[in-house]
This record gives C-alpha cells, sequence and structure tokens, in this order.
C-alpha cells in the first residue's frame, strides 16, 4: 500500500544552485557515491571489502555476547544495534572509510535478505494457524498509519513521501525502508531511513519487548 500511494522521484526535495554541498546518497551497486566539497570517494578494494565484513562480524559477536550475559531471552539484534550506533559515534572516521564498500556490501546483503524472506514466507500457512494474530497486526499497522498520517499532514503539513516512508522505517525496519527510497528514487531519503529504521531497533524493539511481560503480569 505503501509503494502504491508515494509517488517516485525528487518531487519534495528542496534543492538550491547556491549551495555549495552535495547530498550525500547511499549508492546502489553501480552509482557512483556523491560526496559533499570536492571530497574523494573511497575506493572498493578487497582490503576494504574485508575490513568491511570483519568489522560487521565484531559487531554482531559482540551484540551476542553482551546479550546471552544481560538478558539471554532478549534478542541479540537490540543490543547489536545499540553497539552499531554507540561505534560508528564513537569512532566515525573508521567507519567513514568504510562507507563505500559498506554501503554496497550491505545492498547486496539487502537483496539477499528480501529473497530469501518471501521464499520462507507462506501467508495461507499464517492465516490458517493464527488468524488472530494476523487481525491484531493489521489493527497495530492501521492504527500506527492513521496516527502518522494524521498528525503528520494534518498538523505539521509535512511531505507524504517522507511520511510513507517514515511508516516504513517504523513498521518494517531499516531494510525495507532503504529498499523503498532507493525504488522511488528519493536518494536523500535513503540514509536517514536507514538511520531512523536503525535507532528504533536500539529504542523501540528493546522498550516492547520489556514492555510485554509487564503486560502479561498486569493482566494475570
Amino acid at each position: 500500500m505503501l509503494f502504491y500511494l508515494a509517488k517516485a522521484g525528487e518531487t519534495g526535495a528542496k534543492t538550491s544552485s547556491s549551495s555549495k554541498e552535495e547530498t550525500l546518497n547511499l549508492p546502489s551497486l553501480g552509482d557512483d557515491i556523491v560526496v559533499a566539497n570536492g571530497e574523494t570517494p573511497n575506493q572498493i578494494t578487497t582490503s576494504s571489502i574485508a575490513y568491511s565484513i570483519a568489522s560487521a562480524s565484531c559487531l554482531v559477536t559482540i551484540g551476542e555476547l553482551l546479550t546471552r550475559a544481560i538478558c539471554p531471552s532478549l534478542s541479540s539484534m537490540v543490543i547489536t544495534s545499540i553497539v552499531t550506533v554507540l561505534a560508528a559515534t564513537i569512532h566515525p572516521k573508521w567507519f567513514k572509510k568504510l562507507r563505500s564498500s559498506g554501503s554496497a556490501i550491505g545492498i547486496l546483503f539487502l537483496q539477499m535478505f528480501f529473497a530469501a524472506s518471501g521464499a520462507s514466507g507462506s501467508l495461507l500457512l499464517v492465516l490458517r494457524r493464527a488468524p488472530s494474530l494476523v487481525a491484531f497486526s493489521m489493527m497495530q499497522i492501521a492504527i500506527h498509519f492513521v496516527f502518522l498520517i494524521g498528525i503528520g499532514r494534518g498538523i505539521f503539513r509535512l511531505d507524504p513521501n517522507e511520511l510513507y516512508l517514515a511508516s516504513n522505517a517504523n513498521v518494517g525496519g531499516p531494510t525495507t525502508a532503504a529498499a523503498m527510497a532507493q525504488a522511488k528514487e528519493w536518494n536523500r531519503l535513503t540514509l536517514p531511513a536507514l538511520l531512523v529504521g536503525v535507532f528504533g531497533y536500539a529504542t523501540a524493539t528493546a522498550l516492547s519487548l520489556s514492555l510485554g511481560p509487564l503486560l502479561t503480569r498486569i493482566v494475570a
């Protein structure tokens, strides 16, 4: 529905001919990287690919170890997201060097993720075994969408395409949001979509998982 409602192209982008900086866009595999102030883009080499994979592997391993030590019942994705955000904040120069190779590898694995998820999913099986869960999820998404569009368009008068992408980032996460931004040619919104999705993983996921046991105790 979001893809149907959204319009392709940078129609809502605010551009200025006098601007000295160009927007930093997250590229597709065949695109050149646009950088600000004539900065030389990082070359994608065997070493940069190796460093990117090694850095990602270390972050995932640290996140899993911390999850086992702190809260084994929690998904490691939550703490891994927090560790990744902290690492990029503390050592921005290191991750800046991995920007080109990391973007290319990330986009490649995004496509593999979508293909694997679609191949293993069965909507009929879910409807047959857990119809109440499907109804509950649809109600959640409907309330979220109505609230987001109502506040965003009715009060703050925000661009509808940005609201659709924000909805995707909140519900689907950074993977689907980045894919939507690239599919609709919203290059300037790809990086914000990723950041919002990762920020949601690092904050809202932990809050929601901790809220579950609390609500269970209240009901019981």
